[in-house]
């Protein structure tokens, strides 16, 4: 029972990674894109934890870690690019902000 259930939870996050590179390549928007890398990211990780399960062993703790800090990495530089680029390239100070003197 066991087994099975380790083998449907693969299956479907591996079901998961097919559908979000489907979502990357037709993605309308950048925003998609980011969500559908998040989405594979995630799911890598948790077949990961299903394969340390089945084979009893805690080895790939660290690897669980480092693919998910990378992910959450990526997604965040992609999110701080876009900010980036959608900022306005004025370099003019902003009249509502300067003091103002005593008048």
């Amino acid at each position: 029972m066991n087994d099975l259930l380790l083998n449907a939870g693969i299956f479907l996050l591996a079901l998961g990674i097919v559908l979000a590179l489907v979502r990357m390549a037709r993605g309308p928007t950048v925003l998609d894109r980011i969500l559908a890398f998040d989405l594979i990211a995630t799911c890598a990780v948790g077949i990961i934890a299903l394969l340390s399960m089945r084979w009893q062993t805690t080895d790939y703790i660290e690897l669980i870690l480092i693919y998910t800090l990378l992910g959450f990495s990526g997604a965040t530089a992609f999110v701080f690019y876009l900010q980036r680029a959608d900022a306005p390239h004025d370099d003019r100070p902003d009249p509502d902000r300067t003091q103002r003197g005593p008048s």
